[in-house]
């Protein structure tokens, strides 16, 4: 699964070239503790590439109320073409969800033990992703959501979780988001990241609470991590 993940750029002008997006967001601001529940940025594509906020958690278009708000982060690749919640999204509204890293528990220790994951030659990548619409009956108000596919885990964060976000090579983020590609084309990218591009440090047990969100979170407890 993938319930936190990080987006810490501090220069959007950074990651509207790395995507090539034709808008802007009124505020940016790096995050470092993401969470489901939260308005965070994605990116769909109609004629051109367009950021924007979404709320974590797929709200079904047909549902009356946020009661699916939490049990929708993740899709899982296996029933992503088959689940009324995210079949029509598949082949109609895929996204981009950019991220820095994401974290998972070794819940094999007590207390579990949190690891944060980022890829060792791209400081900025894209998850894959879902959207949808839905409008509120009561207030009328339209609120955009998304949710994170997720695969089976790759080595390096197998040894941490059994699952992991699907992380898109740069060179399909096109093809993701292409209105022409066929279902299989799609599915053939929803894969594990390969192992040895890939690292991985244990952090602090503060990044538990989605209350602490600062740069604190991602530094290793080890100085030698990153060396």
């Amino acid at each position: 699964m993938c319930g936190a993940y990080g987006f810490s750029v501090k220069d959007a002008k950074e990651v509207y070239k790395r995507f090539d997006i034709a808008n802007s967001l009124d505020d940016f601001t790096p995050r470092y503790n993401i969470r489901p529940g939260q308005m965070n940025p994605v990116i769909t594509q109609n004629s051109k590439k367009y950021i924007e906020r979404m709320f974590w958690g797929i709200i079904p278009f047909f549902t009356k109320d946020y009661s699916h708000k939490y049990k929708t982060m993740n899709a899982r690749v296996e029933t992503v073409m088959e689940l009324p919640t995210y079949s029509k999204l598949f082949r109609k509204q895929r996204c981009l969800v950019p991220a820095t890293g994401f974290f998972e528990w070794d819940k094999t220790q007590k207390p579990s033990v949190p690891y944060y994951f980022y890829l060792k030659n791209d400081p900025i990548f894209a998850f894959a992703g879902l959207y949808d619409s839905w409008v509120d009956p009561k207030t009328n108000q339209e609120i955009h959501s998304y949710t994170i596919i997720t695969t089976k885990a790759n080595q390096v964060v197998g040894k941490v979780h059994p699952r992991m976000p699907v992380i898109l090579h740069r060179e399909d983020e096109k093809k993701w988001l292409s209105p022409t590609q066929i279902a299989q084309e799609l599915l053939a990218l929803l894969t594990p990241y390969p192992n040895d591009e890939m690292q991985e440090y244990m952090v602090d047990t503060a990044v538990n609470s989605p209350r602490n969100d600062n740069p604190e979170i991602i530094k290793p407890l080890d100085a030698t991590a990153l060396l």
